[in-house]
């Protein structure tokens, strides 16, 4: 049941039935669901978990151009941490070429459970409002 978090297995049961077999597919807009919560989630706002999410943007604002490389770290870390159906992860900084202030990265990994080892990608957004976006 490597597919879906106990959670959503517990609100639908159709999902936790025994022995069935969960597609890639299913078990990648899983993942997806999961980084957008730890993406839009700032460390420390969780008391039963301080160190789940992501180091606020405004705690980075002076360390650029070094902030890039620590939000990418701090994504890595996240997702090592917190999210074990990716391994191999890799995230790598996608320049703006329209010269927005967006911050943007691309998430590459292997994921595992489903119907075996893939490759997923996913791309996250982070605007000037401070809003994270996944996809």
């Amino acid at each position: 049941m490597a597919g879906h978090t106990l959670l959503k297995r517990i609100r639908h049961p159709e999902y936790a039935i025994a022995r069935r077999v969960v597609s890639d597919v299913e078990t990648r807009d899983s993942v997806l669901a999961h980084l957008k919560a730890i993406c839009t989630t700032w460390q420390g706002s969780m008391l039963t978990c301080p160190d789940y999410g992501l180091v606020d943007v405004s705690e980075l604002i002076h360390a650029f151009p070094d902030a890039i490389a620590m939000m990418a770290k701090a994504i890595r870390n996240s997702i090592a941490k917190y999210e074990p159906r990716l391994t191999n992860v890799m995230i790598k900084h996608i320049p703006s070429e329209s010269g927005d202030l967006t911050l943007r990265f691309e998430i590459t990994a292997q994921l595992t459970g489903g119907d075996g080892r893939s490759r997923v990608k996913f791309e996250t957004s982070l605007d000037t409002s401070r809003k994270f976006d996944v996809r």
